[in-house]
């Protein structure tokens, strides 16, 4: 179903709102836009908007879609509070899709925080939720995730996955109550402090024929200069 117009209209102009007072107090007695603020439009898109002026809240319902830059998300409804502020909280329900240029999500409902014009963090919740890494350093990594409950942290690159979490890495198997994966630098912690809610431990499942493959292993090669014992030759006493 196409958009109507005024919805369209309506929706690029409550964007504008939400930017207004970021941009009023960057101006205001000359001062300069705080290099927080993103300078890429946030374009929203839905069959139907019901949107409440006065209380700041906004319902957007029917092929929601939300686009900044290389990042995407997508639901049946979405609910907005604070739209005009700098700080808004966003409601996401039934097929939701958020997707960046390092990480594609899939869950059943999502929250997520817009700051400073752009989506800082989001928290998903599904029977599972998904996690697909799309940036991996090789091909033939493979990182996927599934959890109920998974926290993406865009400022920082790091996804949290907490209850009946499944992690795959280049094949391997790894499961626990909580764990922590950087995008950036591909290292992953399972159930921090060595804690865990219903006293299980980490189980890891290696793939045959295939080497643990462990998420910020690095072989370290040997300086030139130091060579093995072997090749001295001679006794070395």
């Amino acid at each position: 179903m196409a958009v109507p117009k005024r919805v369209d209209r309506m929706l690029h102009r409550l964007c504008l709102l939400g930017l207004g007072p970021l941009l009023a107090a960057g101006s205001a007695s000359g001062a300069a836009v705080a290099p927080a603020l993103s300078t890429e439009n946030i374009n929203l898109s839905a069959d139907l908007l019901n949107s409440d002026a006065r209380n700041d809240v906004h319902v957007m319902t029917g092929n929601v879609r939300i686009t900044q830059g290389d990042m995407s998300m997508q639901a049946e409804e979405a609910t907005v509070n604070g739209l005009q502020t700098d700080h808004s909280h966003w409601k996401f329900e039934r097929d939701v899709h958020i997707r960046t240029d390092a990480a594609d999500l899939k869950s059943s409902t999502a929250d997520a925080v817009f700051a400073g014009g752009r989506i800082a963090e989001a928290t998903i919740h599904g029977s599972p939720a998904t996690f697909d890494q799309l940036n991996a350093a090789t091909a033939d990594k493979n990182v996927h995730g599934r959890a109920q409950v998974i926290e993406y942290d865009f400022a920082k690159g790091t996804v949290k996955m907490t209850q009946d979490v499944w992690f795959s890495y280049g094949g391997n198997e790894f499961r626990g109550d909580t764990l922590i994966y950087s995008l950036v630098n591909e290292r992953v912690v399972v159930n921090p402090g060595g804690n865990s809610a219903s006293g299980g431990r980490v189980n890891i499942t290696i793939k045959p024929g295939t080497s643990l493959k462990l998420p910020g292993s690095e072989s370290k090669p040997k300086p030139p200069d130091q060579p093995d014992q072997s090749d001295r030759g001679g006794n070395t006493e």
